[in-house]
């Protein structure tokens, strides 16, 4: 039972720690704290791992029941490699993804801390107004643009049902076209989506009351800073997708 929990206590070590450098061949970088078979635990490595931990000025017991956890861990990789784990396909596999995800979640954040946007007061006064608004709109989805070109000129309001949406709730994409409507009007163009492309109406909407700006307003501003960086990064996107080589192979997809 005793090394159930053990092995248990690795797992955590596993998840928790990612990108733990130790157990080097070779001289050390400094002294050697444990050796399991020809691998070896310095003390500066030991200390980062602990480090990553988080633990506040542990006390010898934890060090070394976390020593003991990191040997136990050390043995069952030796274990895995001697049985050629680390070369069959699921293992290459999830490193593979592991990688890729990443280095896509490194990408994205350092484009993210190059956008510097700024919102202006005019613009959250905009967006205060409308907070109030439940907009009584029409969306229809459309499979190509000319269907959509299509139901601009003559809008299907008798086959597409009502909704009743408030401005957070309506689709990002279509939110700026549809608070720039009067009652009645039609969406001046499609706007892609996933399905196609968008056309809606607005029939109309109504107006609930609203708190004071002043108690609202730096979270219309930060939400509007989400919004334009948000925007920023989608047409960053497109512009890589447009720079970049594709081909598509569409008569296998059907």
């Amino acid at each position: 039972m005793r090394y159930i929990y053990i092995v248990a206590g690795i797992i955590l070590i596993v998840l928790g720690i990612s990108g733990i450098t130790f157990l080097k061949v070779g001289p050390p970088a400094s002294v050697e704290l444990a050796r399991v078979n020809d691998r070896i635990i310095t003390v500066n490595e030991f200390d980062k791992a602990l480090g990553e931990k988080k633990s506040a000025s542990p006390a010898p017991a934890d060090k070394k029941r976390f020593l003991d956890e990191l040997v136990t861990r050390e043995v069952l990789i030796q274990e895995a490699k001697r049985r050629g784990l680390d070369l069959k396909e699921p293992f290459r596999s999830s490193i593979q993804n592991y990688y890729e995800q990443t280095l896509l979640k490194n990408l994205t954040q350092e484009k993210m801390s190059e956008i510097h946007v700024s919102v202006s007061e005019e613009e959250i006064e905009d967006y205060y107004r409308n907070m109030g608004k439940i907009y009584e709109l029409k969306i229809a989805v459309l499979p190509t643009e000319r269907a959509a070109d299509e139901a601009i000129r003559n809008f299907p309001s008798s086959t597409v049902r009502a909704r009743y949406l408030r401005m957070e709730e309506i689709p990002p994409e279509i939110l700026d076209a549809v608070t720039a409507l009067r009652a009645g009007e039609v969406s001046k163009k499609p706007v892609p989506c996933d399905a196609g492309f968008f056309v809606f109406k607005l029939e109309g909407y109504k107006t609930e009351p609203m708190p004071p700006l002043g108690t609202v307003h730096d979270e219309i501003r930060k939400t509007l800073e989400e919004r334009k960086k948000q925007a920023d990064m989608e047409r960053w996107l497109d512009g890589l997708r447009k720079s970049a080589k594709i081909t598509i192979n569409e008569a296998l997809l059907k």
